[in-house]
């Protein structure tokens, strides 16, 4: 099989799964989340670039039993966009920016849930690279039809693996 056609049955059999696994229901955020971001981040309003679904999402990213908040955000001062997440307790730290990423009006960015699991990142080196067990929900970003990766929570940091490119 041509290396483009294996590239593109990889993209599309990660995109179902990020599809099959993800949450059908987005948990907005409460003031709370909000007030509690970065200087100089707010999140994202919902507009034609960016739908209202998909902009924050609930989930135990970091420990079983403790719900944090995942928020797609933006820096009026910079341009850029980020993706926040706010722990559910003190106990787990303060609200950090664990993603930041340029112009969203192509491809707009939208969240989903991801379940622990075994996932298989893509590889650019052209071989194949083992999967990734994840241990906690994870935030699944995804960038319109372009691209998308799943950011999880190891060894007391987000880390990241690109499931389609």
């Amino acid at each position: 099989m041509c290396p483009v056609t294996e590239k593109l049955k990889r993209a599309g059999l990660a995109a179902s799964l990020l599809l099959a696994l993800s949450s059908t229901g987005y948990a907005h955020g409460g003031t709370a989340a909000i007030q509690q971001l970065p200087q100089g981040w707010t999140p994202l309003v919902a507009s034609v670039a960016a739908p209202e679904a998909g902009l924050t999402l609930s989930g135990q990213f970091q420990h079983q039993g403790n719900a944090d908040t995942a928020v797609l955000v933006q820096n009026g001062q910079g341009g850029a966009y980020g993706l926040a997440v706010v722990p559910g307790t003190p106990a787990d730290g303060a609200a950090s920016i664990v993603k930041t990423f340029k112009d969203i009006h192509a491809n707009p960015p939208h969240l989903s849930l991801i379940h622990p699991g075994s996932y298989q990142p893509v590889c650019h080196s052209g071989e194949s690279c083992a999967p990734l067990s994840i241990a906690n929900e994870s935030i699944g970003l995804c960038f319109g039809e372009a691209s998308c990766e799943i950011i999880y929570f190891a060894d007391g940091a987000y880390h990241e693996i690109h499931v389609t490119d």
